[in-house]
């Protein structure tokens, strides 16, 4: 198991989303602004969130609560829309859950921007 939550909705998002590959999900990066002006979307980038609650066992880190924010870049409306239902859906069946969502339009790129964070309470049992 990969502790990350980045890295975990990554390769979710990419094996399971047809429309997202190495060209255009960036996981821990940034899109590079050559990639951004071609103006090629849709587009995701996935930061980590810090990890939070930790529960312990018999003086051993049993479980922890792991986040990640989604930046999905998209030209309409109804995209947006798609994209965040497909998403929500995908990931709950891995056990994350959404807890905030919101969105704005960049004027520089016109675009619109969805943000999408998502938490899972995981056992590190084992990854120990």
């Amino acid at each position: 198991m990969i502790r990350s939550a980045a890295i975990q909705v990554g390769q979710i998002i990419k094996q399971e989303v047809t429309d997202f590959n190495d060209s255009n999900l960036f996981i821990l990066q940034t899109i590079p602004e050559k990639i951004l002006q071609k103006k090629q979307f849709p587009l995701v980038r996935i930061d980590a969130l810090p990890t939070s609650s930790n529960t312990y066992f018999s003086n051993k880190k049993r479980f922890e609560e792991v986040g990640c924010q989604i930046n999905l870049f998209v030209k309409t409306n109804k995209e947006m829309d798609t994209y965040l239902t497909q998403i929500e859906q995908i990931l709950s069946s891995h056990q994350f859950e959404c807890f905030f969502s919101t969105t704005k339009f960049v004027n520089e790129y016109d675009v619109h921007h969805l943000i999408i964070r998502v938490q899972k309470y995981q056992n590190l049992k084992g990854v120990f």
